[in-house]
């Protein structure tokens, strides 16, 4: 398709030159033309009488006890797989670019996620050690408070023996 688009456009600016050179110098524009002709035609009639030598291809020998239908319809139903292999997998090669486009999308996504979650979990475990330090001081102070309330029930104990 590509290929056609770009023929196309070979061909219309092609188009819009001549014209533009014909307008502006008519005659100089014929002695041109006139001096390309033999050089064109020489390159058409090298297109045309191109030869392509076709080889043929040695015919499987059928088994002694296969009949040529059987063996002809093998072929066709060999043949049928093959054009239908080869048009899926032309399927396939036209919509590749598109399937690498997505999956290099798809990994850019899975990194960047990837990314953020290494900063999630950094983040929740930097909250995790002021946690367990905050922890660690309330038990700390918890102890000591839990000490002198012993030492003040002991106290009081005493007292009241005296009393």
């Amino acid at each position: 398709m590509t290929r056609r688009r770009l023929a196309l456009a070979t061909a219309a600016l092609g188009a819009a030159a001549a014209a533009v050179a014909y307008r502006q110098n008519p005659t100089d524009f014929d002695a041109l033309l006139d001096a390309a002709r033999p050089a064109a035609e020489r390159a058409w009639a090298g297109v045309a009488a191109t030869r392509v030598t076709v080889v043929p291809a040695p015919a499987p020998t059928p088994a002694p006890d296969e009949s040529p239908v059987l063996a002809r319809a093998k072929a066709r139903a060999a043949r049928t797989q093959l054009v239908a292999d080869q048009i899926v997998l032309e399927n396939r090669t036209r919509q590749m670019p598109e399937a690498v486009k997505k999956a290099e999308q798809e990994a850019c996504y899975t990194e960047q996620g990837a990314t953020d979650a290494a900063r999630t979990l950094a983040a929740r475990k930097a909250a995790h050690e002021q946690a367990v330090a905050k922890l660690a001081v309330l038990r700390k102070e918890k102890a000591a408070a839990d000490a002198e309330l012993a030492a003040i029930r002991a106290e009081l104990r005493k007292l009241a023996d005296v009393v």
